[in-house]
C-alpha cells in the first residue's frame, strides 16, 4: 500500500469569474466546483491537490495566486502555452437568481488528461486518501477514457467520490450522462446528488424512488441533498435522513454543495459512520452559506463544530492541526 501524501485530490476546471456589480462594471474572481471543494477541505484541515491544466492568459497569475493561497498542491496542474482559461459572466436577474454565460470551449482544462502522462496521474491519485470529481470534467475533458482508466487503476486504494453536479449547457444529450452512470457505478465509493440534479436527469419523482433507483444502478453509498430539507442517505443497505442545521443569515448559496462534499469526505477520512459524515457535510454547507463566493472563506472548524454537534448527539469531530 502506497504511502499517502495527501488527504484529497480533486479533478476539474478552475474558472475566471466576472461578476456583474452594476453600472457596467464586473469584479474578477476565481471559481469552479473543484476549487470550492478543495478550499473548504483545506479549512477543515485536509491536505489537498488538484489535477487540471490552466491557461496562459492575463488571468493565470491571479488564478495561481488563489490556488496557492488555498495551499492546494499544483504539481499536476501545468500551464499550457497559448490556451485560455475558462471564463464565465455572472449576473443576478430580477428574481435574484444567478444567470451564467460561459466562454470555455477551447480552455486549457480540456487538455488536462492529454498533456500529462496517465501513469504519473495514477501514481499521484494513489498517493491520496480520497479523490473527488464531478460531471463537469466528464463533459469538458478531451480524453474521457483516460479518466476512466485512472479510476479503474486506483479503485480500492483511494476512496472515489463523485458529485453529479449537472451543468445542463455542457451536455448536448443527457442520455450520454445517464450511460456514463452505468460505467461509474462499480467504481465509486460515494455518489453525491441534489434533488435538482436528479430532476434534470430523470424528471420529477419522489426522493425515496430516486434513492432506490441509484442503488439498483449499483451505487453503494448515495447522498441526496435537498436544500433545507433533511439529507437522504443510502449506505450499507440502509436508508436514513440526516437533519440540516437552520441558517439565520444566508448570504450566498454558491459552493454550498462543494462545501458539503468536503465535510462529508473529511469525516469519512476520520472513519466516522455515514450518518456523521452527512451531518458533517450539512454543517459545513450551512457555514458556507454565511460567506460570499464559492470558496467558503468564512469557514472555520469551530463554526462547523457548533452546527455539527446538535445534529449528532454523540462524539466530536476531531481535526488535525493545519499543516
Amino acid at each position: 500500500n502506497m504511502e499517502k501524501q495527501l488527504d484529497l485530490i480533486g479533478i476539474g476546471e478552475c474558472l475566471v469569474e466576472f461578476s456583474d456589480i452594476g453600472s457596467g462594471q464586473y469584479q474578477i474572481g476565481y471559481s469552479g466546483d473543484v476549487l470550492n471543494a478543495l478550499s473548504a477541505a483545506g479549512r477543515l484541515g485536509l491536505s489537498t491537490g488538484l489535477i487540471s491544466a490552466i491557461g496562459d492568459d492575463p488571468f493565470t497569475s491571479g488564478l495561481r495566486h488563489i490556488l496557492e493561497l488555498e495551499h492546494i498542491d499544483l504539481s499536476h496542474v501545468p500551464v499550457l502555452d497559448g490556451k485560455p482559461n475558462g471564463i464565465y459572466f455572472l449576473s443576478i436577474d430580477a428574481m435574484s437568481l444567478p444567470t451564467f454565460h460561459f466562454l470555455r470551449k477551447n480552455s486549457a482544462a480540456r487538455e488536462m488528461f492529454n498533456c500529462q502522462s496517465l501513469s504519473s496521474l495514477i501514481e499521484y491519485v494513489r498517493s491520496a486518501r480520497a479523490l473527488l470529481f464531478s460531471s463537469i470534467p466528464l463533459a469538458v475533458i478531451k480524453d474521457r477514457d483516460k479518466l476512466f482508466e485512472l479510476l479503474r487503476a486506483v479503485k480500492g486504494e483511494t476512496i472515489i467520490a463523485f458529485d453529479l453536479n449537472i451543468r445542463r449547457v455542457l451536455w448536448g444529450d443527457l442520455n450520454e450522462l445517464v450511460a456514463l452512470l452505468a460505467q461509474l457505478a462499480p467504481l465509486l465509493d460515494v455518489l453525491f446528488i441534489t434533488n435538482e440534479d436528479d430532476t434534470i436527469l430523470f424528471g420529477s419523482r419522489h426522493t425515496a424512488d430516486a434513492l432506490a433507483d441509484y442503488t439498483q444502478r449499483g451505487f453503494r453509498q448515495v447522498i441526496i441533498r435537498r436544500g433545507g430539507a433533511p439529507t437522504l442517505v443510502h449506505s450499507d443497505g440502509e436508508n436514513f435522513e440526516v437533519p440540516v442545521p437552520h441558517v439565520q443569515n444566508i448570504v450566498d448559496t454558491t459552493g454550498a454543495g462543494d462545501a458539503f462534499d468536503a465535510g462529508y469526505i473529511a469525516a469519512m477520512l476520520r472513519h466516522h459512520a455515514s450518518y456523521e459524515c452527512a451531518a458533517m457535510g450539512n454543517a459545513t454547507a450551512a457555514v458556507s452559506l454565511e460567506s460570499r463566493g464559492g470558496r467558503a472563506v468564512g469557514l472555520t472548524v469551530d463554526r462547523v463544530e457548533k452546527l455539527y454537534r446538535p445534529l449528532v448527539k454523540w462524539g466530536t469531530f476531531h481535526v488535525p492541526t493545519r499543516r
